[in-house]
This record gives C-alpha cells, sequence and structure tokens, in this order.
C-alpha cells in the first residue's frame, strides 16, 4: 500500500471553518490578563462589509458591554451579565495558571473553550454604496464568518 503523505492523497480541506492564522491571533488575544488599550487595529471583511476597529480580549469586551448604559432591555443586560460570567472565570483562570496556581474545573472548562468569536472596539462597518458607520461600538462576530482580514486600519475614502 503508497503512503498517502508521499502520492498526495489526503482527506480533503474543510474550509468553511474560520482562518487559523485569524484564530491563533484572536486566541492570543483572549489570553492577555491586563485590559488593552488602544486594541489592536484590525480590518475584516464579514459577508461583503469591510469591518474595522481594535481587537480587544474577549473578557474585556463582556466587561465594556456590560458597562453600556444604553440597552434598557432587562434581558439583554441579564444576559449580558451571565455572558461575562463565564467570559470572567476564563480571565481568572489564566491568572491563576500563569501565577502558577491551580484552577478550579469550571474556570478549566472556560478556559479551554475554542476561540470561536472575534471582539472589536471602536468599530466602523464600510458597506458599498453606503454611508461608513460612526466609530465608537463595540462589535462580535464569528471567526468563522471572515472571509479576509488584514492587521491595521481601513481608511476609506467616502464618494
Amino acid at each position: 500500500m503508497l503512503d498517502p503523505m508521499l502520492t498526495g492523497a489526503e482527506a480533503p480541506i474543510d474550509w468553511s471553518g474560520p482562518d487559523s492564522v485569524l484564530g491563533t491571533y484572536v486566541a492570543q488575544m483572549d489570553r492577555l490578563t491586563e485590559p488593552v488599550s488602544p486594541g489592536v487595529p484590525l480590518s475584516l471583511s464579514v459577508h461583503g462589509l469591510l469591518i474595522s476597529g481594535e481587537l480587544i480580549p474577549q473578557w474585556q469586551w463582556f466587561a465594556e458591554v456590560s458597562e453600556l448604559n444604553d440597552h434598557e432591555d432587562p434581558f439583554y443586560v441579564g444576559t449580558a451579565e451571565q455572558v461575562k460570567e463565564q467570559s470572567d472565570l476564563a480571565h481568572q483562570a489564566i491568572r491563576i495558571r500563569d501565577a502558577g496556581g491551580e484552577v478550579t474545573q469550571r474556570q478549566h472548562t472556560a478556559l479551554i473553550a475554542p476561540t470561536r468569536y472575534i471582539h472589536l472596539r471602536n468599530t466602523r462597518i464600510h458597506s458599498p454604496g453606503m454611508h461608513v458607520s460612526e466609530a465608537g461600538r463595540l462589535w462580535r462576530g464569528r471567526l468563522a464568518d471572515v472571509s479576509g482580514w488584514t492587521p491595521g486600519p481601513t481608511d476609506l475614502v467616502e464618494d
């Protein structure tokens, strides 16, 4: 039998998942234990839109969302707080692990959860034929929906 490594025969590549390089980039950001300000400038292509902003850790994004006071919906605020708790568990686990301590089972579970989302602050959304949105919003998107990206901001000139 021929070795698949020598013949080039291998399992088909699944291109539907997120870019592994961007996923690694985001996962490294999520492991930071101190808030970042400013975040790392990043521009993304998502379903025909260009989205630019500052990449920040997931736990910081949830902390900033929970501090917003422009959401009157108690369900939204309650849900954001519950999700923030999970993010806080992972954040605490990183700090404890980095200090050489032992993490709880709940912290460990939160810590090993795969990175599936990207978190931006001061986001601008550029849509073809439309005005650029105002900067300043928090944005969360699925890594699997990003079809392209570049480090740095995108400064488009409006027609």
